[in-house]
């Protein structure tokens, strides 16, 4: 079906269940007071919608929209050249009139945006997303807005509605604090009650209506110059399950959207679930295969997608969906779920700078002044041998003179390159081969002036050299499994089998004699089909990890887990 016969059916479906009318005018508000008076002019071709139907405003900047029944909301997409003046959208219940004033804008020259995504509210998570906020506002560019692609809170979905109703009012106003303007997307989280057993289904606010109330359209359009920026709804709800995918009705508002958008307009989408299947937050192959993407895939074809930014599983990864990058912004709240004390990249959120059709972008961390990104050796690899050290940082006005690199007491200056308008990027060489197995710190420095910046990262040495360690007592090695420990499991130590204690869930153990233990340990799970989390080592009273990856982290166990314990460092 195309895109016009869909548009066209909606709008049979709703003079057949109409239940009332919105009108108003779309204009210009020339003194600032919110209010259409005398003189000011409407804004003709502005799409206004109840993320339903569509109608677009006249010569005068009148619309008028048919409702079916239930509350909606009525939000307007703003022509290019132009910005809100005040509230974009508004919630209605029954026939009503509703201005929207636009105040026009220079939308010249590149755009700067900053996409966070996962900010998790809490109460106890308030001081450092205040961090986040001054973070953004304090940025040397100029930026335009900002998306946040979901999860605003956390947990709406599984509380009763007055907690949900909390935390909503929480976010709002935290999130006040931010200079730039704010568009937000829903996230699966943000489904007011609906995982909570407690709850009938009919409480005021109950599903996606509480955020429609609070924070507006889940599904909408807005313009900067000639750019598209759709949100969507990545989140559907069948039987009081959440289910990962875009919903029909949010598929359905974009091909119509788009049925609309010309062929050279550059288009970025917004989510928050990827647009591919994913399993414990490891991507799978780029094939859709729910069918709503398919659908907004095909309604793609020959428009400019110039990309697509998501979040969810609280990581960054760079792909390729409806053949244009698919990124995913890590997440706001990393420090408060389960990622320090060592965030392994930069993921707090992202900035980006469009120029046409080119894309450029940066990942940023709100706990650090400068951000020093890492990129070789990625922060799960082992290091033998020669080692290339490599990374960005964030530097958008050029100031960045020099870049120093240690690791175990030795310096080397890295080699520097303007890495377009918003990083610098370093890179030099270490040969490690005579460094014993262990943990390392890689320390980066960056100068810029009198201010230097200075990033950590602990790396693991492999070489085949063991370190002088004698153990003073045995150890206990620990980890959990999601599901059923297989029976043909296998657990070693440095090559030495152990007597697994435990099958399931809770957590499981191993006794590690004194004398099967070196400085690095290498400890191998072969468990089947379960994910392995929480790996550590207890030893002299003290727990141990693979430093290279999150304590929270979920590792897939279709294959051995292995990891490397180091039972000198020290964080």
């Amino acid at each position: 079906m195309k895109p016009a016969s869909v548009l066209l059916v909606w709008l049979i479906f709703v003079r057949l269940s109409f239940a009332g009318t919105v009108t108003g005018r779309v204009f210009l508000d020339a003194n600032g007071n919110g209010a259409f008076d005398a003189g000011e002019k409407g804004v003709e071709g502005c799409v206004v919608s109840d993320e339903r139907t569509f109608a677009p405003s006249d010569k005068e900047g009148r619309y008028q929209l048919t409702l079916p029944a239930g509350p909606a909301v009525v939000f307007v997409v703003n022509a290019p050249g132009t910005w809100p003046a005040a509230r974009w959208w508004a919630h209605v219940t029954e026939s009503t009139t509703v201005d929207f004033p636009l105040r026009t804008q220079d939308q010249s020259g590149p755009l700067y945006f900053v996409h966070g995504t996962d900010p998790h509210i809490q109460t106890n998570a308030v001081p450092m997303f205040r961090r986040y906020v001054e973070h953004v506002n304090a940025l040397p560019a100029p930026v335009k807005f900002v998306v946040h692609t979901g999860d605003l809170v956390v947990d709406s979905a599984m509380t009763t509605m007055e907690r949900a109703r909390e935390l909503f009012s929480l976010y709002e106003n935290e999130s006040k604090g931010l200079k730039p303007p704010l568009r937000n997307i829903m996230g699966n989280h943000d489904n007011a009650g609906v995982t909570n057993p407690k709850l009938k289904g009919d409480e005021p606010g109950f599903g996606k209506e509480l955020y429609r109330q609070r924070l507006g359209p889940v599904t909408y359009a807005f313009r900067y110059g000639s750019y598209h920026f759709i949100a969507l709804d990545g989140t559907m709800i069948k039987d009081r399950t959440l289910v990962y995918g875009l919903t029909k009705e949010s598929a359905d508002w974009a091909i119509g959207y788009l049925a609309g958008v010309k062929h050279d307009e550059p288009i970025v989408l917004l989510i928050h679930e990827p647009m591919f299947p994913e399993v414990g937050g490891v991507r799978q192959p780029d094939t859709p295969t729910r069918p709503h993407e398919r659908r907004l895939q095909a309604a793609l074809r020959g428009k400019k997608l110039l990309m697509t930014l998501a979040g969810h599983v609280h990581g960054r990864n760079e792909t390729t969906w409806a053949g244009a990058p698919h990124i995913l912004g890590g997440a706001i709240s990393y420090a408060w779920h389960g990622i320090t004390p060592y965030p392994p990249t930069p993921r707090a959120y992202v900035l980006f700078r469009l120029e046409g059709d080119r894309e450029e972008h940066v990942y940023l961390d709100w706990a650090e002044e400068r951000t020093i990104d890492v990129a070789s050796p990625a922060f799960t690899d082992l290091v033998r041998g020669r080692q290339k050290i490599s990374g960005l940082v964030a530097d958008f006005n050029g100031d960045v003179g020099a870049v120093e690199c240690a690791l175990d007491g030795q310096t080397m200056p890295a080699k520097l390159s303007r890495r377009g308008n918003l990083a610098t990027a370093f890179e030099a060489v270490f040969d490690t081969s005579k460094f014993a197995d262990g943990a390392y710190d890689l320390l980066v420095t960056a100068r810029a002036g009198e201010k230097k910046s200075v990033e950590r990262q602990p790396l693991v040495v492999v070489n085949g050299k063991q370190a002088e360690f004698a153990a003073t007592t045995g150890a206990k090695l620990m980890f959990r499994v999601d599901g059923k420990l297989a029976t043909e499991a296998r657990v070693s130590c440095n090559s030495h089998p152990l007597v697994v204690n435990g099958t399931s869930g809770a957590e499981i153990r191993c006794d590690v004699p004194a004398d099967k233990l070196r400085q690095l340990n290498e400890i191998v799970i072969s468990a089947g089909s379960p994910v392995i989390r929480g790996v550590t080592l207890d030893y002299g009273g003290r727990q141990f990890r693979d430093v290279r990856y999150a304590p929270s982290a979920r590792r897939p166990a279709n294959r051995p887990v292995v990891s490397y314990i180091d039972l000198t460092y020290a964080p």
